[in-house]
């Protein structure tokens, strides 16, 4: 078995847990204030969800930039693809549990109305179908949601951006390749 996969001698430089959870409590907070933020200047409810775009950006940013800064701190700039999607899968996870309890909280007490907007915002964006027991029956399931329903979609959502941000950040910051194993 091991001449059909490659087996990979990899080097950890840093101390990427210690640094993950400082971007990933970074990124959550920035994604919670951006989400107030839009909730504040918001024109239309009919397009607002808790993870739009501009979460999804954020993530992205805050993210790759925590990366970066990441590779900058360690002796000679040395970073292997594993290191930095250990740190991009450890920063997304943190940030999407923190907006997550973040948008939890935010329904469940803080601003009730915050959760109402989400409802008509996912009914305004839900396909149209005919007006039968099918769609009735999807509207009451989406008017049914809890504030902990709309805050693990809203972490959820999240995180798989976050994947897909380390992927990318990953394999464009990397700077050591790993040794293969004979």
């Amino acid at each position: 078995m091991g001449k059909v996969l490659r087996q990979y001698k990899s080097t950890i430089y840093g101390n990427y847990r210690k640094a993950y959870l400082k971007c990933g409590i970074l990124t959550g907070l920035a994604s919670a204030l951006l989400m107030l933020f839009l909730w504040m200047i918001r024109v239309d409810d009919s397009r607002f969800e808790p993870c739009g775009w501009e979460i999804e950006l954020m993530f992205a940013v805050v993210i790759g930039f925590g990366c970066y800064r990441y590779r900058k701190s360690l002796t000679g700039e040395k970073v292997t693809l594993k290191e930095l999607m250990l740190f991009g899968l450890g920063s997304g996870v943190v940030g999407a549990v923190i907006y997550g309890v973040f948008l939890v909280l935010l329904c469940a007490t803080a601003l009730p109305g915050l959760k109402e907007a989400f409802v008509e915002g996912r009914i305004a964006v839900m396909p149209s179908i005919d007006e039968g027991f099918e769609a009735k029956q999807a509207i009451e399931t989406v008017r049914g949601y809890t504030a902990g329903d709309w805050g693990f979609i809203g972490g959820f959502r999240a995180a798989v951006m976050s994947v897909l941000v380390a992927f990318l950040a990953a394999i464009v910051l990397r700077t050591e390749k790993s040794e293969v194993v004979s």
